[in-house]
């Protein structure tokens, strides 16, 4: 075997040359999880591919690095619904996912869902199996790994088995179940959170790093010994909460009791909670409270109606009421907050001109 330094060096330098983008011609690379929402090349950086995406839904940014040759690592600032609903398997391929903030929502198969929150690590073989991803919230940022296993050069073999990285190991556990949840904890929390601190002149070095350490703790990683969970919601539970999602987002104004949610719409209340806070993370008071301030929020900026009657506008009868829970969730009353907001368009308005 070559000396361990020398290896070291020829995996570093090749994953920017010309040679590697010969390499990856017509193999996998993980721009393709993302489908034809992928518009326009936002602009090449050196160490990183910019990308931006755009579908009837919102928008979307990714963040490309090429880690190692056949790893690559995917910054995602999602502001959209979906972004490929025709996702294709990938032979040999290994996705592992960390929702930074936000939701997401991944349908493999025909029936069976898993959804991630903040803090949470998922992962998967994208072989002979195909996966939809959706933003419940039309919100989500997080990180995405792809491990084209075919793709790993002998030389970068060796290196990881240096580090005691078993990477036959690692595709075992992703295929050993459909997908797997690993929920919020301390390791992945220490692995993946330092990535959105790290300052952006050392940031490729660092990534190379942290995939590193990632790589390590999946090698020694137990299923039956950690927290690792699969998601039961059917198909037609699923259907009906999301139904249920655009009915209160429609009528946000209104107030509708749990009961009569259930009687509407024909779901037990009990499965109805569940379901909906496993969709959208919260429970269906909070949510809709949520939303009935982001709202308000939107109004503030844009509009000049009197905050009495955007307090009315969704669904606050009483004015102090409003301003309590808009001051609990934003930390300052509406009032504050709109004499901040046109602060600061003035401020725009004599820069510009």
């Amino acid at each position: 075997m070559k000396n361990p330094y020398e290896l070291a060096k020829n995996i570093l330098q090749s994953v920017n040359s010309e040679a590697l983008s010969e390499y990856r011609a017509g193999t996998f690379t993980s721009i393709d999880l993302y489908g034809t929402s992928v518009h326009e090349k936002a602009g090449e950086e050196k160490d990183y591919d910019r990308f931006h995406l755009e579908n009837e839904t919102g928008v979307g940014d990714i963040s490309l690095y090429h880690v190692f040759p056949g790893i690559e690592l995917v910054y995602n600032d999602m502001h959209m619904a979906y972004c490929n609903k025709e996702q294709r398997a990938a032979s040999d391929v290994m996705e592992i996912n960390y929702c930074k903030e936000g939701r997401s929502e991944c349908l493999f198969g025909e029936y069976q869902y898993c959804y991630m929150s903040a803090g949470d690590l998922s992962f998967c073989s994208l072989q002979d199996q195909t996966h939809q991803s959706e933003f419940p919230t039309a919100h989500y940022h997080g990180i995405t790994i792809t491990i084209d296993f075919s793709a790993v050069t002998d030389e970068m073999q060796h290196v990881l088995e240096l580090l005691s990285v078993d990477l036959e190991r690692i595709k075992e556990l992703s295929r050993m179940r459909e997908f797997t949840i690993i929920r919020a904890n301390e390791t992945v929390e220490h692995i993946f959170s330092e990535l959105y601190k790290v300052p952006e002149q050392i940031r490729y070095g660092y990534i190379r790093v942290k995939v590193l350490e990632l790589l390590l703790v999946m090698t020694g990683l137990d299923l039956r010994e950690e927290r690792a969970e699969r998601v039961h919601f059917s198909k037609a539970q699923i259907d009906a909460i999301k139904t249920i999602h655009e009915f209160l987002v429609g009528h946000y104004d209104e107030h509708y009791t749990i009961q009569e949610l259930s009687e509407r719409f024909e779901m037990s209340p009990t499965v109805m909670k569940k379901c909906f806070k496993g969709v959208y993370g919260d429970s269906i008071y909070a949510y809709t409270k949520k939303y009935r301030l982001q709202v308000a929020e939107r109004l503030l900026k844009e509009s000049t109606l009197t905050i009495g009657e955007i307090a009315a506008q969704i669904g606050y009868l009483n004015p102090n009421k409003f301003t309590s829970a808009f001051s609990d969730e934003y930390g300052m009353s509406p009032k504050v907050y709109r004499k901040n907001i046109s602060i600061v368009q003035m401020d725009r308005k004599k820069t510009v001109q």
